[in-house]
């Protein structure tokens, strides 16, 4: 099943991209270049609907063939089409950030009462359940998320291979403890789907993801990390280790131009990542820089989270504080 759902993803994902591409070309859907663009050529966007698609079409299956608790895949299926559909509307019309934000409130809330609230955090002294307070930070995190790779879906191929990393790492520590199960398959797909893409968004990329599939990763992320932790091996300090590139570059910057007086919801181009484009002249030596990041650093730090789940909190500051600290000496949230 496992072998299947990677074809049949990473097929259907390359064909659809193709597709998108050229509805997006006949119908105008471009991203023009602006002052704050990190390309020079106008591109077409919206190729991540072809990982909303499939990743939703195998949550759709598992729910026809009641393959998992059906409220896993209704979580796919109804937060992450309406995250879709909102990030859809904004790369056609445009949405007000009332409308965005509200939206990703009302599925962060959704995500939450299916789920019960956030799992229990794995601490020295036993597990601690957050209470009321686990609602209010959970549901912060999960609108943070969901935009997270919005903010960092700025260079070619960076937010497809993050993704590609952190499901397929998910995966692979869920499958390594026989805790996988046929729930998790949309995270499988959420990879392969991605990985299909990023064939076309490779630098230079020859369609973008635009907000219809950096959202809904966004929101797969989210997803991913409350419904799994705390029924098997991987807790959500090992999701935060996991996507911590993006995390620690993101949040870095957010509070720099916070603390700089700047608006947080204005546009920019003053994350890290877009600082060392700009510095390097070249997309493909930040998208390897970030890939070899996860790989060497955050990787064994997630590893580590699972063979120690109480030392999980510690771990987790020690991985993300040195990336906080590079994003900083990169530049993240000051302007150029």
């Amino acid at each position: 099943m496992i072998l299947i759902t990677i074809a049949a993803s990473l097929a259907t994902s390359l064909i659809v991209v193709g597709l998108a591409r050229q509805v997006a070309r006949r119908s105008g859907l471009v991203d023009v270049p602006n002052a704050r663009s990190s390309h020079i050529a106008p591109t077409p966007r919206g190729g991540g609907v072809a990982i909303v698609a499939v990743t939703l079409g195998i949550a759709m299956i598992n729910l026809a063939l009641h393959q998992g608790p059906p409220g896993a895949s209704m979580i796919w299926i109804v937060g992450g089409g309406v995250i879709a559909i909102a990030g859809a509307l904004d790369d056609i019309r445009g949405l007000s950030v009332i409308a965005r934000i509200t939206t990703h409130f009302a599925v962060a809330a959704l995500l939450l009462v299916t789920c019960g609230g956030l799992p229990a955090l794995p601490a020295p002294h036993g597990n601690i359940d957050l209470g009321a307070l686990g609602w209010v930070l959970g549901g912060a995190a999960i609108v943070w998320s969901i935009n997270l790779f919005n903010f960092m879906d700025g260079t070619d191929g960076l937010a497809a291979a993050q993704a590609i990393f952190v499901f397929g790492a998910a995966v692979l520590l869920l499958a390594g403890d026989g805790a996988m199960a046929t729930s998790d398959l949309p995270l499988l797909a959420a990879a392969a789907a991605s990985a299909g893409f990023l064939v076309w968004n490779f630098p230079p990329a020859k369609i973008f993801m635009g907000d219809v599939g950096s959202g809904f990763l966004g929101f797969a992320v989210a997803a991913g990390a409350v419904l799994t932790a705390g029924h098997g091996p991987i807790s959500l300090w090992t999701w935060l280790v996991l996507n911590g590139s993006f995390l620690a570059d993101a949040t870095t910057t957010l509070v720099t131009r916070l603390l700089r007086g700047q608006r947080g919801y204005e546009a920019h181009r003053s994350h890290a990542y877009q600082q060392l484009a700009r510095k390097w002249k070249s997309h493909l030596a930040v998208l390897g820089t970030y890939c070899a990041v996860n790989l060497v650093w955050c990787l064994p730090w997630a590893v580590a989270t699972v063979r120690f789940p109480n030392l999980g909190v510690y771990l987790m500051i020690a991985a993300l504080v040195p990336l906080c600290l590079l994003a900083t000496a990169a530049g993240a949230g000051r302007e150029q």
